[in-house]
């Protein structure tokens, strides 16, 4: 599938405040039509015992306990049936409604189950991770990390991620992107500080590895190559390719682009980032994107060890 501009999570607040709750409900039947690489299915619940309640509110009367691994309809989403109902509390909670059994509905918070999701299973069958698109309450969607290990008898909820979770080929350790939650400094973009992470297998550790973003593993060489603008404080460094070790350490640049290209851009009420790098390991070669200041496309190809190669605008 050809790689489409990935829509920032956040939008700049001033353009978010007027587009809260139906903005959320377009954005997840839309998720819901989109290829087969993004699955989705009725309500997959992924918490441990999740209570299904009559009213959504942490106060309504529990009908049913679910456990990790179940699955509920969600009312709507057969043919002919109304939209499915999503239900914004007080507290900013998004709630979906779904079938306790012929008799009986109830509403579950959003992010104790998932409508929408990507699945990655490890190369040696267990775990499998699931990426959770949950709706949030500010008219965004976050992609929630969560791993389901032995056949749902245990899950966990690991990190709010960006793009996918790589693995490594022998299943032992997998890379991702991870949302720090840290603003970075230019109040202009609505966007945290992204760090790339590694977690063992079975999600019980994660080491940071380098701030950036969009990583892309070499295991050939033990490295990961990724976007880096911004430093772990959030403030503003010579944008470039990087490079870090898989075991951590070792971080260096590959190439430095000129200040004037970016890696984000803003794209009518959202920003958008550029393709991740891709790793020619025959050619020895990556080619990696950056947006000019007009937001034209370009590609630069570069040698993993920073030799450059061509710039041609796409």
């Amino acid at each position: 599938m050809p790689f489409r501009d990935r829509p920032a999570r956040r939008s700049r607040p001033a353009l978010r405040r007027n587009r809260l709750w139906p903005w959320v409900t377009v954005l997840v039947l839309f998720l819901w039509r989109q290829p087969s690489a993004l699955e989705a299915a009725d309500a997959l619940v992924l918490g441990r015992d999740v209570q299904i309640r009559q009213t959504p509110h942490v106060s309504g009367r529990v009908i049913q306990t679910a456990r990790p691994g179940e699955t509920y309809e969600v009312p709507g989403r057969r043919p002919g049936r109304s939209q499915p109902l999503f239900v914004l509390d007080e507290h900013g909670e998004v709630w979906v409604k779904i079938r306790v059994n012929d008799e009986e509905s109830g509403f579950v918070p959003t992010k104790f189950v998932s409508i929408a999701r990507e699945e990655y299973r490890s190369p040696r069958g267990n775990p499998l991770l699931i990426v959770n698109l949950r709706p949030t309450g500010d008219g965004g969607v976050s992609r929630d990390l969560w791993a389901a290990h032995d056949g749902w008898q245990r899950t966990q909820r690991l990190a709010t991620i960006e793009g996918r979770p790589v693995w490594a080929s022998h299943g032992e350790w997998f890379i991702c992107q991870v949302d720090s939650g840290r603003p970075v400094k230019d109040q202009s973009v609505d966007r945290n500080v992204e760090r790339i992470e590694r977690f063992s297998a079975d999600g019980g550790k994660s080491t940071v590895l380098a701030t950036g973003s969009q990583p892309t593993v070499n295991e050939a060489r033990g490295e990961v190559y990724f976007y880096r603008d911004v430093d772990d404080q959030g403030v503003a460094v010579l944008p470039g390719l990087f490079a870090v070790g898989i075991e951590g350490g070792g971080l260096r640049p590959v190439y430095l682009v000129p200040e004037r290209y970016k890696f984000w851009k803003e794209d009518g009420d959202f920003f958008v980032q550029v393709p991740p790098p891709i790793l020619r390991a025959a050619q020895n070669r990556i080619q990696f994107y950056a947006f000019e200041p007009m937001g034209s496309r370009v590609r630069f190809t570069v040698s993993p060890e920073g030799q450059f190669f061509e710039l041609r605008r796409e």
